[in-house]
C-alpha cells in the first residue's frame, strides 16, 4: 500500500447527513454497563431481586463501604479481600511479575507454583501495592474553575487543570489514605476518590505455571477455556495499623469488608456480578476516531509487537537465567499483541464504524430538529470530528515516536542476554527487527507529516539510533504541544459531547471506564460465536485433561493426574465459565460473587469476538471468562494443599467424593477415553 493512502484513505467524510431518520428510544440491555458505586441506586433492583440478587444497594455500596469494599486494585489489576487478614486473592497473570521476580533457576516459583506455610514464608512483592476505595468528593466546581481562570489558550487550560488535580490529590492525603481526581464522561464531571494504599504486599501461593497460563497463547482470549488463572497475595502494615513499606514487624491487614467464599460456585443460568477496576473503554468516540484505529494502530501495533515478541524469544531460549528474566515482558508483549488480532477481527466483524456513522447521523437529525437543541448542540459532532481528524493525521509519526524508545531497549535488551555487541553505549548498527518495523513506518509517512530529523538521518547513513532518538527531541517537544492542546479542547468539546449523548440516549448512562470501582452484572450463559457452533458455558477438569499433549503450553501437571486417579469424580469439577459481564482490561482478577455476594470466581479473559466490544457493546459478543472458585478450591485442597489458608477463609478443608475408581487418562499419543496407567504422560 502507498503512503498516501495508508493515512488517508479510511478517513470517513465529515459531514453528516442531513437527513430526517428516525431515533429509536435508547434503552441498555440488562446487562450493559460498567457502573459506577453512586449509580447503583438507579438500577432496576426489582428486575435483578427477580434474577437471583438477594442484596440491596445499600449493602453494596452505601457511599463509603459496602460489598465493594472487598474489591481492590492490585497494581492495575482487580482483586478481592478474602479473609480477615489481608488474605487477596487475583489473577495468575496479575501476580505473574511477582512470581518471577522471587524465582531462580533454583528455586522456579513460577514453574513449579509456590505454598507459603505460614506468614514467616510468605515473600515480600516489592512494587506491588493494594488499593481499596473509602469515599468520593465532587471537586466538579473546583477543576472547572481553574480551567476558566487558566484563560482561553486550550493548552494552558489543560495544564491548569493538571495542577489542580494534583493540588486536590496533596490536600486530601494522610498517613492512612491517599487521594486521586479523575475524570468522568469526558470531564463534564470530576471524582476525587479517597483510597487506602497498602505497599506492604508478600506472595502467598500460586499455582504452576502450566495451571495458572495453561492453554498459553493458544487459548488466550478463546474458548473454551481451563486455565487455574489465580494466586494468592497478603497485604501488610505497621503494628500501629497504618500503611508502610516492607518490614519484618509488619502485620497482616484486617480489611473493614472481606467477600465469603462460595463452596457452591455459579451454574448456568445463574446471576454473578463482577465487581472490580477496568481499565479503558472508549464507546463514545466518534467513527473517525475508530477508523484510524481499525485501519493503522491496531495492525501497527500487531506487527511491531509480534516482531518484538520474536526477538525476545530468541534470546529466551539462549539459557534458563534468560528465559525467566524475559518470561513477564514476553507475556505482557504477547497479550497485547493478541488483542490488537482481536480488535482488528471485531471491529471489522462487528462492523463499529459503519455502526457509528449511522448513530452519528441520527444523532443530528435529533439535534437538527430541535431548535433548543440545535442552538445547544448543533455544532458539537463536527467540531469532535475535527479533533479525531487532526490526531488522525499525525497517527503514523506519533506511532513511532511513541515506540521508537521501547523498541531500542527491549532490542538493546537482547543482545545484552546474548553477550552480543554489548558494550553498554546502546549502539545497533546490525539488523534490528524491531527498529525496522517503526522506520519502516515513518519511510511511508505522507510529505505532509514527515519527521524531518529521521529524513535527515537516514540521508546522513549514519546509522546511530542513539543519535536519531536525540536527534528528534524537537519532534517529541512538538509532540506534547500538540497532545496539550487537543487534551484542552476536548475538555470542552468531550463534555459538551457527553452532555448531547445522554440527552440522545437517556438517564441509563454510565461513564467510559477509567481504573475506577465499577460494577457489572451478568448471567452464567452459553455462547454462540458464528453460525452452527454453541459453546456450553462451562468447562471442567475432564476437558482440562483432554487437550492434555505432555508439551508445550498443554502440558498438565502430574500432581493433577494423581489427584484425578484418587478421585474420579473430580473430572467433573468445572474448571472455568462464561457470563455475559460488561468487562475490559483491569477486570482481571475481579471477584465475580454471586447473588448473596460470595465469591464463585475471579474474571481472568473475555472471548476473542469481544475484544472489540471496549468500543461498543454487543449483546450476543459480550461473554467473559472466569475461573471457577470450586477449581480453585480443589488444587487447594488435594493437589497443592494449603488447609491453613482454606481454614483462614472459612471453607472445609477435605473435599467428599468418591475414590478408588478407574481414571481415563490422555496423553501425547493416545486417543481421548483410552485408559492410562496412572502416574505418566
Amino acid at each position: 500500500m502507498n503512503s498516501t493512502s495508508r493515512f488517508t484513505s479510511w478517513l470517513p467524510v465529515t459531514a453528516v447527513a442531513a437527513v430526517a431518520l428516525a431515533v429509536a428510544p435508547f434503552s441498555v440491555h440488562a446487562d450493559e454497563g460498567q457502573w459506577l458505586p453512586e449509580q447503583l441506586q438507579g438500577l432496576d433492583f426489582t428486575a435483578l431481586k427477580e434474577r437471583g440478587l438477594e442484596l440491596t444497594a445499600e449493602q453494596i455500596w452505601d457511599g463509603e463501604q459496602g460489598l465493594l469494599s472487598a474489591a481492590v486494585n492490585l497494581n492495575g489489576c482487580s482483586a478481592s479481600f478474602v479473609s480477615e487478614d489481608g488474605l487477596v486473592v487475583t489473577n495468575h497473570h496479575c501476580g505473574f511479575g511477582a512470581i518471577n521476580r522471587a524465582s531462580t533457576v533454583e528455586q522456579n516459583y513460577l514453574r513449579d507454583g509456590f505454598v507459603a506455610g505460614s506468614f514467616e514464608q510468605e515473600i515480600p512483592s516489592p512494587g506491588m501495592s493494594v488499593s481499596y476505595v473509602t469515599g468520593y468528593d465532587d471537586v466538579t466546581a473546583e477543576i472547572h474553575e481553574a480551567a476558566e481562570a487558566a484563560g482561553e489558550d486550550p493548552a494552558a487550560r489543560y495544564n491548569a487543570v493538571q495542577q489542580k488535580r494534583r493540588e486536590l490529590e496533596r490536600e486530601a492525603n494522610s498517613e492512612f489514605s491517599e487521594a486521586r481526581v479523575v475524570p468522568y464522561f469526558e470531564g463534564r464531571i470530576w471524582r476525587r476518590i479517597h483510597r487506602v494504599v497498602l505497599r506492604d504486599v508478600r506472595l502467598v501461593y500460586a499455582p504452576p505455571r502450566m495451571v495458572g497460563e495453561y492453554g498459553g497463547e493458544t487459548d488466550n482470549w478463546m474458548w473454551p477455556r481451563h486455565t487455574g488463572d489465580f494466586s494468592f497475595f497478603r497485604a501488610y502494615v505497621s503494628p500501629e495499623g497504618k500503611p508502610a513499606g516492607y518490614s519484618e514487624e509488619n502485620v497482616p491487614y484486617q480489611p473493614p469488608r472481606h467477600l465469603e467464599v462460595s463452596e457452591e460456585g455459579a451454574d448456568a443460568g445463574e446471576f454473578v456480578m463482577i465487581m472490580g477496576y477496568p481499565g479503558r473503554t472508549q464507546r463514545y468516540l466518534s467513527s473517525t476516531a475508530v477508523a484510524v484505529r481499525q485501519e493503522f494502530f491496531y495492525p501497527a501495533r500487531l506487527e511491531l509487537y509480534a516482531t518484538m515478541i520474536a526477538e525476545l524469544q530468541e534470546a529466551a531460549a539462549v539459557s534458563e537465567e534468560n528465559a525467566l528474566r524475559l518470561a513477564s515482558t514476553i507475556k505482557s508483549l504477547s497479550n497485547v499483541e493478541k488483542n490488537a488480532r482481536g480488535m482488528i477481527f471485531g471491529l471489522a466483524r462487528n462492523r463499529v464504524v459503519e455502526k457509528k456513522e449511522r448513530e452519528e447521523a441520527e444523532f443530528q437529525a435529533w439535534v437538527d430538529a430541535d431548535d433548543a437543541r440545535h442552538a445547544k448542540y448543533g455544532d458539537v459532532l463536527a467540531r469532535l470530528l475535527e479533533l479525531d481528524e487532526a490526531e488522525a493525521a499525525r497517527m503514523g509519526k506519533d506511532f513511532v515516536l511513541d515506540n521508537l524508545r521501547r523498541a531500542r531497549t527491549l532490542s538493546q535488551a537482547r543482545r545484552m542476554m546474548n553477550d552480543e555487541d554489548a558494550d553498554g553505549s546502546g549502539l545497533i548498527l546490525e539488523a534490528d527487527p524491531a527498529r525496522d518495523v517503526l522506520l519502516r513506518i515513518a519511510d511511508e509517512l505522507p510529505e505532509d507529516g514527515r519527521l524531518e530529523p529521521y529524513d535527515a538521518w537516514v540521508a546522513s547513513g549514519d546509522g546511530d539510533l542513539v543519535k536519531l532518538v536525540r536527534a528528534l527531541q524537537p519532534e517529541y517537544l512538538a509532540q506534547r504541544q500538540f497532545r496539550d492542546r487537543q487534551n484542552g479542547l476536548r475538555q470542552e468539546v468531550g463534555a459538551l459531547w457527553i452532555e448531547a449523548q445522554e440527552a440522545w440516549r437517556g438517564q441509563r448512562f454510565y461513564p467510559d471506564a477509567n481504573s475506577t470501582l465499577r460494577v457489572s452484572t451478568a448471567t452464567v450463559k452459553e455462547y454462540s460465536p458464528r453460525d452452527g457452533v454453541l459453546y456450553t458455558p462451562l468447562t471442567t477438569v475432564r476437558g482440562m485433561l483432554s487437550k492434555h499433549t505432555g508439551e508445550g503450553e498443554f502440558d498438565a501437571p502430574d500432581e493433577i493426574f494423581d489427584a484425578v486417579a484418587a478421585d474420579p469424580s473430580a473430572l467433573d469439577i468445572p474448571v472455568c465459565f462464561l457470563a455475559d459481564g460488561d468487562t475490559t482490561g483491569g477486570n482481571s482478577g475481579s471477584p465475580v460473587v454471586d447473588g448473596q455476594g460470595r465469591l464463585v470466581g475471579l474474571n481472568f479473559d473475555r472471548v476473542f469476538e469481544n475484544v472489540a466490544g471496549d468500543f461498543g457493546w454487543n449483546a450476543d459478543r459480550s461473554r467473559n471468562i472466569s475461573v471457577d472458585i470450586r477449581y480453585v478450591l480443589w488444587l487447594m485442597r488435594e493437589v497443592w494443599p494449603a488447609p491453613h489458608l482454606l481454614e483462614e477463609m472459612g471453607v472445609a478443608t477435605r473435599r467428599t467424593a468418591a475414590a478408588g475408581q478407574p481414571v481415563m487418562r490422555v496423553r501425547a499419543g493416545v486417543a481421548p477415553g483410552e485408559e492410562v496407567p496412572a502416574g505418566g504422560k
